[in-house]
């Protein structure tokens, strides 16, 4: 898991650099964009932080749970995992979790998405025409001939962008093209725009080509060359040289770009979780969970203490 999230949060790091300088340019996407937790939420100091399974469990969110009585936390998580529970033999599988955690995930991303579109639809119609995004990105004044080369250059990378994902084509981007836009990786249709804007991003010399400098730079301090190297800039050169550059020639081609940052990651990360879930209250160590188990275990979903992370509970009228 520690892997997982660590490629993760080293995908965001690589392209920080394409982070536009003046205000409002934060929210245009990016090509390695996460939208899971991140590696300092999930682990501290080299433990497992027990915040991460309540964030997967239950949906990421504090609010009138948080002093809920352990007592009343348990009655809610049963009616919870009935939901979880799809074919209702009274166990939850992990293949059932992982695919629960998975949705807890797309639903936060589409919670999201929807409320950054909301915000920048100025006419309140349900789309975002290229114009709309424009003027709430980057400012109006960022539109005209007058624009500097920058804003120029990450215009023309949002407009190629724009168009892909601009499914039928109607000059304007529904909530479903808007996902695809902010987050290519969420789409097998934008994986080619995807990968291009990667190597864009990244390959310095213009070659075609992501070279293994090219892949650590971001990730070295040019003030201080001498400095030891860091522990995890060896555990990247290491999957550089054996994940990554399939046919060892020191470079990183179109196809091993892709394979590089269009990995299953959400399904990797909620499997590893629910196995983490699993391991953690399988008292019989059949593989699997009854509501039992859960709830004997209720601090490794809900809170150790009380339920801090509680929006996907029931309800009171719900129960």
């Amino acid at each position: 898991m520690e892997g997982i999230l660590y490629f993760l949060v080293c995908a965001v790091l690589v392209n920080s650099c394409i982070c536009a300088a003046t205000t409002g340019r934060e929210n245009r996407p990016k090509p390695h964009e996460d939208i899971s937790l991140s590696e300092k939420e999930h682990e501290e100091d080299g433990e497992h932080n027990s915040e991460y399974d309540h964030e997967a469990f239950l949906g990421g969110m504090k609010d009138e749970y948080d002093d809920l009585p352990p007592g009343e936390a348990v009655k809610r998580l049963r009616v919870l995992v009935k939901k979880v529970d799809s074919d209702k033999d009274g166990f939850v599988t992990e293949e059932e979790l992982t695919k629960w955690v998975r949705d807890v995930f797309n639903k936060r991303l589409l919670e999201g998405v929807q409320e950054d579109l909301s915000s920048k639809d100025m006419d309140s119609d349900g789309k975002l025409t290229w114009d709309e995004y424009v003027k709430a990105t980057y400012g109006p004044e960022e539109m005209g001939d007058d624009a500097d080369e920058e804003s120029k250059k990450l215009l023309k990378t949002d407009k190629r962008r724009f168009d892909t994902a601009d499914k039928d084509k109607d000059g304007a981007l529904v909530k479903e093209e808007f996902v695809h836009f902010m987050h290519p990786e969420s789409s097998p249709e934008m994986a080619d725009i995807h990968v291009l804007e990667t190597i864009e991003d990244t390959d310095n010399d213009k070659d075609g080509f992501i070279s293994k400098k090219e892949f650590l730079g971001d990730f070295q301090d040019p003030n201080d060359e001498e400095a030891e190297e860091p522990e995890w800039v060896k555990e990247e050169t290491q999957r550089f040289n054996e994940e990554y550059d399939k046919n060892h020639d020191g470079k990183l081609d179109k196809e091993e770009v892709r394979q590089w940052i269009l990995p299953e990651t959400d399904h990797m990360m909620a499997l590893e979780e629910s196995k983490h879930l699993i391991q953690s209250a399988d008292e019989n160590k059949d593989g699997k969970l009854s509501e039992e188990e859960i709830a004997q275990h209720h601090e490794v979903f809900v809170g150790s203490e009380a339920t801090d992370y509680g929006r996907a509970l029931p309800k009171h009228e719900e129960l």
